[in-house]
């Protein structure tokens, strides 16, 4: 019993003197695992993204109307005949209206 209380004061001192000591390695690893996890996070956002386009491209490859109309709204273009309507985000059209303050000029 005294020796198992002893290895785990041994151990913890360990442990608290590779904390404190910089060149113990402890502050790169942690700094190690803290990249790892934001490279996870980035490498499920590029697979998300990569299949998004993947998607795209097979919606590309099999509707015959789906690359001219990608066509038009990359470039903003229209057909002979078409109305192209635009709305303006909420933010940005109440943003260019000016405030009232309630009093009347």
């Amino acid at each position: 019993m005294k020796a198992l209380s002893l290895a785990t004061f041994v151990i913890a001192a360990f442990v608290v003197s590779a904390m404190l000591d910089r060149e113990s390695g402890l502050e790169i690893w942690l700094e190690l695992r803290r990249d790892l996890a934001v490279s996870g996070e980035r490498v499920e956002r590029l697979v998300r993204e990569n299949d998004a386009l993947r998607s795209e491209i097979a919606t590309l490859e099999s509707e015959p109307d789906a690359v001219d109309r990608a066509i038009r709204e990359e470039l903003d273009l229209a057909m002979p005949g078409e109305v192209v309507v635009r709305f303006e985000p909420t933010a940005a059209r109440s943003a260019a209206q000016p405030k009232t303050t309630g009093e009347r000029p």
